[in-house]
């Protein structure tokens, strides 16, 4: 039998072929030359598809119908979000205003319960759904992808690891939103103890809600790029801080979380950080965390459905779940959490 000879170093996988990918199931992190059986790597020249390459093409294909029909929805919203903008105006002002009342949004650890709260919901709802309903068998990128069941107690606890130090910063420090006026933040310096979040009176215009949210994800997206390119460049910090994250037999979505408190800390700073280059309203942050928290689920899924979001916005302009998925086998390329665009430019 053909055997293939992997070199593995601590932040990034080789090999010996270069059309050749390593399959998820083997440990990438073994500080040794291992040999690998043909069965074990899913060898695909470039010049050719497997069979089974075919047969989930044409399963796109099929639906390719529907892709476009929901980017003519979407179109469609946005649309319709403009003509009746004042209306929509109207909306986010009455929520803005029942929100002002809220004990809870005003508690200065709502934006820290909250994207626990959507990370708790997401993960046990999408790929769940994915798992257990058969049709989404056949969009697994790998058969060895699955959902790996976590113990309650054992999810509590990553729930503690992930407020713990999040939690003590906004005890402490001051959160200072645009809109609010500075005279205020002075004034709730006077107290160690921070309980409540001094909120602007306005709310957001729709243009500043929808402006503000994609352009923090996007500039969240750059950012990380040149935190995630070092940890995989430099031996020391893969081996420290990003290690922990590839540390898995197989991709699940409970990878998203299997992070170092450094890097969780790195990703969350990073999220805040493009925040607030956009003075962005802490509506606009509320509405940030759940599209955040899912683009970052539906990454570590192993999923690539027909309506997944990379596919519906076009020109492959998201990476997306299969991307991700080879950045975890093979340890190269892909590095930006959400688009791609920067492997053209610093990856050659």
């Amino acid at each position: 039998m053909t055997s293939f000879i992997v070199y593995k170093r601590y932040f990034c996988t080789r090999t010996d072929i270069s059309t050749v990918q390593t399959a998820p199931g083997l440990n990438l992190d073994q500080d040794k030359t291992m040999s690998i059986s043909s069965n074990e790597i899913l060898a695909v020249p470039h010049q050719r598809k497997s069979k089974n390459s075919q047969h989930k093409q044409a399963l796109y294909d099929r639906t390719h119908d529907l892709v476009v029909l929901t980017r003519i929805l979407i179109v469609g919203v946005l649309v319709l979000t403009y003509i009746y903008s004042n209306q929509v105006q109207t909306m986010i002002n009455l929520l803005w205003n029942i929100l002002l009342t809220s004990a809870i949004y005003n508690s200065v650890y709502f934006e820290t319960w909250f994207t626990t709260f959507c990370y708790a919901f997401i993960i046990a709802i999408y790929p769940f759904v994915l798992h257990y309903i058969k049709p989404f068998e056949k969009y697994k990128i790998h058969q060895s992808v699955t959902y790996q069941h976590q113990s309650v107690l054992y999810l509590v606890w990553k729930a503690i690891l992930y407020m713990a130090p999040l939690a003590t910063m906004d005890t402490f420090i001051v959160k200072k939103y645009h809109g609010v006026q500075p005279d205020v933040w002075v004034e709730k310096r006077v107290d160690w103890i921070q309980t409540s979040r001094a909120l602007p009176e306005m709310p957001p215009t729709v243009l500043q809600l929808i402006v503000h949210l994609i352009g923090s994800v996007l500039l969240f997206d750059l950012i990380f790029f040149f935190i995630h390119f070092s940890l995989h460049r430099n031996f020391w910090l893969y081996k420290t801080f990003h290690r922990y994250h590839h540390d898995h037999d197989v991709l699940h979505p409970h990878v998203t979380d299997q992070l170092t408190v450094t890097e969780r800390l790195a990703l969350v700073l990073s999220a805040n950080f493009a925040l607030k280059c956009f003075n962005s309203h802490p509506l606009t942050r509320t509405f940030f965390v759940p599209v955040f928290v899912f683009l970052l689920v539906e990454n570590h899924t192993g999923y690539d459905i027909p309506l997944g979001i990379h596919r519906i916005i076009p020109f492959g302009i998201l990476s997306g779940p299969v991307k991700h998925y080879n950045h975890h086998v093979n340890g190269e390329r892909n590095y930006q959490p959400f688009l791609n665009y920067m492997d053209y430019i610093f990856i050659k």
